[in-house]
């Protein structure tokens, strides 16, 4: 919510309300209040206050009446406050009931996403992202098809372990100057621009660090005893992933026919080799492989990922401007939601709705479907991992559902939305070159949500079901 403030010609001071954003807020505010005096039978008070609680993160998460992160914020100081103090709350023997909504804030995943940023800021700063971009696209030469698989493959490679907002920006500025050798409008600047956003969104699928949601079911199942190393996740991710990739290439390269048979990517000039990167390169390559070989020597993946945010911060390799550049307010974001989770816990809410659920008359994988598709709708129109917080912390306590299933479907789902410019910054960075419209976007991105949908649940199943590994 936005105050903009201006004077007139006297020097008069001028507020202008943002009426449209105060309208939000207030209806978002009198239905957490209405939400908290339903005639719910068997809901407890703790349960009514996490549920005003609830309902309000809901609405201002989804009308983004404040910033998203302000949600998260908002719910962690009214559980503390709210909730923090109550009596009735099943607190383990010793513990200070507010330190319980507390917890979140040094969750390992939190330290484990930290680390990720602090990867992704060193390898932009010191040219390490563009380097290891030329040493991936250039080998696949210069005819059309292969110059589109190459980016593809590279820019869900980087959002993987990268932010996909920093995957996206970096490798539409790699593309730029790409653009002004097509003559008049070429289809197939579409299919490369589309390419950046829709690989970064799959290729986060794959690891815990890749995209927020991922991070959230991690952190919760982890809390339930339900732990998922990175390996894990990579195991039941990265075969996904790669499907989606094949489909989103063949898909983009049959419907944007390109006029030239061949052309050539121009990266810009990288910097010079410096101490500093040979260090960034050394560290990262270290981390990535403890990473990789966690049930070889059983160090924790948050453990690792404190490596580079030592070694970096140590020998100079980031200062405190680069550290400005970290996306603080996705942590923040992710905390909040964490706290939501133990709150509904708590507070007994979540039990609540489980027990109603489960009257539901439908199988387990049909209620598994549905809250999966759930989150996909609202992730279209939400951050996504506003969206995985709301609907993870309830799919994993149904009882009709395996906790693990659960929560890394409805991860996985909520990273599938990109059918509109809103629905991840990715979207919006590729959307701003005005290479393509609003109607391609929602036209392609809804037949990759669909098509991935299908085989996040297929693929899942067989695991869970058939292969008992998950």
């Amino acid at each position: 919510m936005k105050h903009e403030i201006n004077f007139d010609k006297d020097g008069n001071l001028i507020l202008a309300i943002p009426w449209r954003s105060t309208l939000k807020a207030l209806i978002v505010i009198f239905l957490a209040i209405t939400a908290g005096q339903l005639p719910l039978e068997g809901l407890s008070h703790d349960a009514r206050i996490c549920l005003m609680i609830f309902v309000g993160a809901a609405g201002f998460w989804v009308t983004e009446a404040i910033p998203p992160f302000a949600t998260g914020i908002m719910v962690i100081v009214l559980s503390v406050f709210l909730l923090g103090h109550s009596e009735s709350l099943e607190i383990a023997a010793g513990a200070t009931n507010y330190r319980v909504f507390l917890n979140p804030l040094s969750s390992p995943v939190l330290v484990l996403f930290f680390g990720g940023f602090i990867i992704a800021v060193a390898a932009s700063k010191h040219g390490l992202d563009i380097r290891l971009a030329k040493a991936f696209i250039r080998p696949f030469g210069t005819h059309p098809k292969m110059v589109l698989l190459g980016i593809i493959l590279s820019t869900a490679m980087f959002s993987m372990l990268m932010s996909n907002t920093a995957t996206t920006a970096m490798m539409i500025a790699i593309l730029g100057p790409l653009f002004r050798h097509f003559e008049g409008r070429d289809p197939f600047k579409k299919a490369l621009v589309l390419a950046v956003p829709f690989a970064a969104n799959i290729g986060g699928m794959g690891t815990i660090i890749g995209t927020p949601p991922n991070a959230v079911a991690a952190s919760l199942l982890g809390e339930l005893g339900h732990p998922i190393s990175f390996v894990k996740w990579m195991l039941v991710g990265v075969p996904i992933v790669l499907v989606m990739l094949f489909f989103l290439w063949q898909m983009l390269f049959r419907i944007f026919k390109p006029r030239e048979d061949h052309f050539e990517i121009l990266f810009p000039e990288t910097l010079n080799v410096t101490w500093d990167l040979v260090i960034v390169v050394i560290t990262t390559a270290i981390t990535v492989f403890l990473w990789l070989t966690q049930p070889l020597f059983h160090i924790p993946s948050a453990v690792v990922a404190l490596l580079p945010i030592m070694v970096f911060t140590m020998f100079g390799i980031l200062d405190r401007e680069d550290l400005k550049k970290i996306e603080w307010h996705v942590l923040i974001l992710i905390a909040g939601g964490l706290t939501m989770g133990v709150a509904m816990k708590q507070s007994g809410l979540s039990d609540f709705f489980v027990h109603h659920i489960s009257f539901i008359p439908v199988p387990a994988m049909a209620l598994l479907a549905l809250m999966a598709v759930t989150g996909l709708i609202l992730s279209n129109f939400m951050s996504h991992t506003a969206a995985a917080n709301l609907i993870i912390p309830l799919v994993i306590t149904m009882s009709a559902i395996d906790p693990l299933l659960g929560g890394v479907t409805v991860a996985l789902a909520c990273s599938l939305a990109m059918s509109l410019p809103i629905s991840t910054p990715p979207n919006a960075i590729a959307f701003a070159t005005e290479i393509i419209e609003t109607k391609d976007m929602a036209r392609y991105g809804t037949i990759i949500s669909v098509v991935g949908i299908g085989i996040v649940l297929g693929f899942l199943y067989v695991l869970h079901a058939v292969l008992g590994w998950i």
